[in-house]
């Protein structure tokens, strides 16, 4: 039997997880036979193992371990420090005796491909001059300039930093000139203020939902 997953998502004020994410859960537990968990990092962390309905005793894995997918989109904070201790947290809860961590999203290759095939379309779609925008949260630390760099260079956008306040995201909504992308994988603010702009989140568009189980599925 396929390792139960746990997908750990950014989630939105107390908690709610955006239905994108939940349908993909749904779908990708299907596809593997085995559990999917959902654990936003606005929510609190469980004191058991998940019960009900979607989820079965981690024993029916064969070697009862879990597999953690960070569905982050930058290796910022969240990555860094926040899926560390989802880890520990979870690797602790009666009846898991492992926790095996893949990479965080932005970091597959496969992922990388499908957002430059989304920037060539996106230039072929409004006929544009210029270099499409990719909106991003900003990010701290010296691993940021070096892996924004190489995004740049993968997808051929130019990667703008976005601050999600509501007078920022004003502001960009007055300037914004040249065709642009969320880096947002499930609905947020960004997404929500400016979505006769920058149109939906990754995961409501087909190639980023379709590489993203794909790969999910794939998983030992």
């Amino acid at each position: 039997m396929a390792t139960p997953v746990l997908l750990v998502v950014h989630g939105r004020a107390g908690g709610v997880i955006p239905t994108e994410l939940t349908t993909l859960a749904a779908e990708l537990a299907q596809r593997r036979g085995a559990p999917v968990w959902l654990q936003a990092l606005t929510a609190a962390l469980p004191a058991t193992l998940p019960t009900g309905s979607q989820a079965v005793a981690v024993e029916c894995g064969a070697d009862r371990t879990i597999t953690l997918v960070p569905l982050m989109l930058l290796p910022g904070a969240h990555v860094r420090q926040d899926i560390p201790a989802v880890a520990r947290h979870w690797r602790a809860l009666a009846g898991v005796e492992g926790l095996r961590r893949v990479p965080f999203v932005g970091a597959w290759p496969a992922w990388q491909q499908a957002l430059a095939a989304e920037v060539r379309q996106l230039r072929v779609d409004v006929a544009a001059d210029q270099q499409p925008w990719l909106l991003h949260h900003p990010l701290e630390g010296p691993l940021a300039p070096r892996y924004l760099g190489h995004l740049a260079r993968v997808t051929g956008a130019c990667l703008q930093a976005t601050p999600y306040s509501a007078d920022q995201l004003a502001a960009l909504q007055l300037s914004l000139s040249a065709p642009a992308l969320p880096l947002a994988l499930a609905a947020n603010r960004l997404t929500d203020q400016l979505a006769d702009q920058v149109g939906p989140a990754l995961l409501q568009r087909p190639r980023f939902r379709q590489v993203l189980l794909e790969q999910l599925e794939a998983l030992p």
